[in-house]
């Protein structure tokens, strides 16, 4: 039940008293409830989550265990199909790709195809959900760190072109100059470069420890 599945004890009461709890003689759910669950989920546009699929779920389960306990329905009653056909059509193409794939479709005598039973309908429904969820967490994932590079990136940059324009001064400080001896201007050239050089060293160290940290 979906309050025992995240912890939300409010929600539990409410599924337990839906499946077990007691029913006012009008009776809570009528043949008919079955048909207006679907509707109501295809006017939604279908189910293209498992929150919303466990929901669904959910309240087909509490409206079938009613309906048996009261012997409106008798023996095994599957809606396979309007099952499936509750989910969006993105959800509903992928599944019965890997359906027919898996050979898991069973063909008419009129050429068309059944699905599976509800057991195995159901694997594959949350199978493809689940494959979803995890692939829109990679992108979001991905994104985020997209956007932690481009800062750091931007950091880096900005500490470039500050000692840059830092080395930039000491260059122009090294031209020849009457008073300065060869030796003077050697060693001013020399600490340039090793200044451009431990800079360099700095940047690929940071860029390294950003990789890992990422």
């Amino acid at each position: 039940m979906p309050g025992y599945e995240t912890g939300d004890w409010e929600q539990l009461k409410l599924d337990m008293k839906t499946r077990w709890g007691a029913v006012s003689h009008e009776g809570r759910y009528k043949l008919s409830s079955i048909t207006q669950l679907f509707t109501k989920i295809k006017e939604e546009v279908g189910i293209r989550n498992m929150t919303q699929y466990k929901r669904l779920i959910g309240e087909y389960e509490s409206i079938i265990n009613y309906l048996t306990r009261y012997q409106y329905i008798q023996g095994d009653i599957y809606h396979n199909q309007e099952i499936l056909s509750s989910l969006s059509s993105s959800v509903q193409e992928s599944i019965y790709k890997e359906m027919m794939k898996d050979e898991a479709m069973v063909q008419a005598l009129d050429g068309g195809y059944i699905v599976p039973r509800l057991e195995i309908s159901k694997l594959y429904i949350e199978h493809d959900l689940e494959a979803k969820f995890l692939i829109q967490q990679k992108e979001v994932s991905q994104s985020k760190s997209q956007g932690k590079k481009s800062r750091f990136e931007e950091e880096i940059w900005e500490e470039v072109l500050k000692q840059m324009k830092d080395l930039t001064q000491r260059i122009q400080n090294t031209q020849p100059q009457e008073h300065q001896s060869k030796d003077t201007r050697k060693e001013s050239v020399k600490e340039v470069l090793n200044k451009l050089k431990h800079l360099s060293e700095v940047v690929e160290s940071q860029k390294k420890t950003q990789e890992r940290n990422n």
